[in-house]
């Protein structure tokens, strides 16, 4: 009955979602792109660079609130949003199929170990350059070598609050990856993405920011190997990362 309900009541918004992209010399596809799921007042999906997309065919997906993905999509450049309830959405074609959920994973408010391995810590080969900071989600890409395909990892973020004593710094993150699972099949380096829910850590810099500044920076240090003895962690750090404080 809810979900007859909310039909009716988004019966004209989802009608204008329906109609085609338009002229395809306009249409811009999109692949693996990161994602965040929004259920009200119309299913849809926030995207990098503020933007919200939707579809009519996007209403059937069970997809809940919050959740993160990578996914293709396709917009018309020249077709301008439409408004429901004061949220502007973008008519898209969402390709559901390529539709991949991501683990999401919480930021620890306090400095872990930072120099003692976890049980089963594996190294990183990378983190990428490339991310997406995405209603409070931030999308991270790692490299892992020797990864067996059916490996199944966790990941562990935190950082120290007492380092956020002003606006002009680079704040530092520090990234464990946890081996859960692992199967007989050879390994080969991979891509694993991930997303942490950091609203609390930009929550957090945003107060201790006095001078009203723009942006947050931050880099990722990550575990990239062990000493000899494989009793302590050897680091490395990402490149800086800077998002704006008012990005959705």
């Amino acid at each position: 009955m809810k979900k007859n309900l909310l039909y009716v009541i988004f019966a004209v918004t989802i009608s204008a979602l329906s109609s085609c992209l338009g002229d395809p010399a306009t249409s811009l596809t999109l692949a693996n792109q990161a994602g965040v799921i929004s259920t009200t007042p119309l299913k849809s999906i926030y995207v990098k660079g503020g933007d919200i997309i939707s579809s009519s065919d996007f209403q059937t997906e069970t997809y809940e609130e919050g959740e993160c993905i990578l996914f293709d999509y396709a917009i018309d450049m020249n077709q301008g949003p439409i408004t429901q309830d004061g949220v502007s959405y973008r008519t898209a074609t969402i390709y559901n199929k390529t539709i991949k959920t991501i683990n999401q994973w919480p930021i620890r408010n306090e400095l872990g170990d930072t120099i003692t391995p976890t049980p089963n810590e594996l190294s990183l080969s990378l983190v990428q350059s490339r991310f997406s900071y995405i209603k409070g989600k931030l999308f991270l890409f790692t490299e892992i070598a020797n990864h067996q395909t059916s490996q199944i990892d966790s990941f562990a973020l935190s950082y120290n609050p007492t380092q956020q004593l002003g606006s002009d710094i680079t704040y530092d993150l520090y990234l464990h990856t946890i081996r859960q699972k692992t199967d007989s099949s050879t390994g080969s380096t991979m891509i694993i993405p991930c997303a942490f829910d950091i609203q609390s850590f930009v929550s957090n810099a945003i107060s201790k920011d006095n001078n009203n500044t723009k942006q947050i920076k931050f880099k990722i240090n990550y575990v990239s190997g062990f000493d000899k003895d494989t009793t302590k962690c050897v680091w490395k750090s990402s490149d800086i990362f800077t998002i704006e404080k008012q990005t959705n």
